[in-house]
């Protein structure tokens, strides 16, 4: 069954940062307005850790708490300003404070209390249609904040709800090859760029980059509709068993990196809490190095050129329910963004049975 937006609907965007309700979802957003749906757009983040913007912005090479507790302040109020261009009241919007760049590190420590209060602001609110950033964008705020919301909504059974995903950053063909593409009039791509144009702060250092987002089309994707692991970056592919996971690398060598190159599996055991291993990556033969929890049960088959990798990798999983999804993510950081976001990996066995996929769907595309 599909549906359209109208004024019964309540449509919930869920947003990394400010700037990413203009870049990714400003058509979305003048739909629903001029349909007369109830609409709510949450920050998960003020993007208060953006440093280079703000010392050029600011003229201020040295940046305290304070400094980055007003560069949030004014994040907000230009997040507000591109709402009011869109046609969405500031009452509307809401914003939770995370720690910017910092989601990847919340989510691998557990996030349980961030988790309940995403579960308990998508439930009090009840949306019909929930927008939440792709676990395949490469900006490892937006992947983590995906996973975030997968994990707090897997066991949210409400009927009338349809998720999509949307992606801002990379060209992962796990989200671009399978999303929808939506069509957007003259008239909605100049209010956009209306929008994208309030976020001064960001267009100081990206503006080529930033404007470019106005006439690029939306899309969407709607989870659930493809169980299938599209491998992607330097993950070349996934196989999974109840108790083992095994995946195929290849990483080619790489000038510039943040970090040496890590390897993480997440999850939820049996009583759902969620869980992370870690294993860094062999840069040559001789480093062979795993987790304390991995201690001699991995095997990997590697062969070695430079710094480039490729290789197989099998790792025990019996920490995770082998009846909830797998997320995967190989990062190698340049500068803010990963070369790849997270990939999930579906249930090894199948945990009670769902009702088909066509009786909840939802469209968003509007007339």
């Amino acid at each position: 069954m599909t549906a359209t937006l109208d004024s019964d609907s309540r449509l919930m965007l869920i947003a990394p940062h400010p700037d990413d309700e203009a870049l990714a979802c400003s058509v979305i957003l003048q739909r629903a307005v001029r349909a007369g749906a109830a609409i709510r757009v949450v920050y998960a983040t003020d993007g208060d850790d953006n440093p280079w913007p703000q010392r050029v912005f600011e003229r201020k090479w040295r940046l305290k708490t304070a400094d980055r507790k007003r560069w949030g302040k004014l994040r907000r109020s230009e997040a507000l300003a591109a709402l009011r261009v869109l046609g969405v009241e500031a009452s509307q919007a809401r914003f939770l404070g995370l720690p910017d760049q910092g989601l990847t590190d919340l989510l691998r420590r557990g996030c349980r209390s961030t988790l309940k209060r995403f579960d308990q602001i998508v439930t009090e609110w009840s949306p019909t249609h929930l927008l939440v950033p792709s676990v395949a964008d490469t900006h490892p705020d937006h992947s983590a904040l995906a996973v975030m919301l997968q994990l707090a909504l897997g066991d949210l059974a409400e009927p009338r709800m349809s998720v999509w995903s949307y992606a801002v950053h990379g060209k992962s063909a796990a989200f671009f090859g399978r999303a929808r593409q939506n069509r957007q009039s003259r008239a909605e791509t100049a209010t956009k760029l209306l929008a994208i144009r309030c976020h001064k702060t960001q267009i100081k250092l990206s503006r080529r980059r930033f404007l470019g987002y106005a006439a690029r089309p939306e899309r969407l994707l709607r989870l659930g509709s493809d169980q299938t692991t599209i491998a992607d970056g330097a993950i070349r592919e996934v196989f999974r068993q109840p108790r083992t996971l095994r995946l195929k690398l290849a990483l080619p060598a790489k000038l510039i990196r943040a970090s040496e190159p890590a390897l993480f599996v997440l999850g939820q055991d049996s009583l759902g809490t969620p869980c992370c291993l870690k294993a860094r990556l062999p840069v040559r033969s001789s480093e062979i190095g795993l987790s304390e929890y991995l201690s001699g049960q991995e095997r990997i088959k590697a062969r070695y050129q430079g710094n480039a990798f490729a290789g197989e990798l099998t790792i025990p999983i019996d920490l995770f329910s082998p009846a909830r999804a797998l997320f995967v993510k190989l990062e190698r950081r340049t500068l803010f963004f990963d070369e790849a976001g997270w990939l999930e990996v579906p249930a090894a066995v199948p945990s009670r049975p769902t009702a088909p996929l066509e009786a909840v769907e939802r469209s968003l595309v509007i007339r």
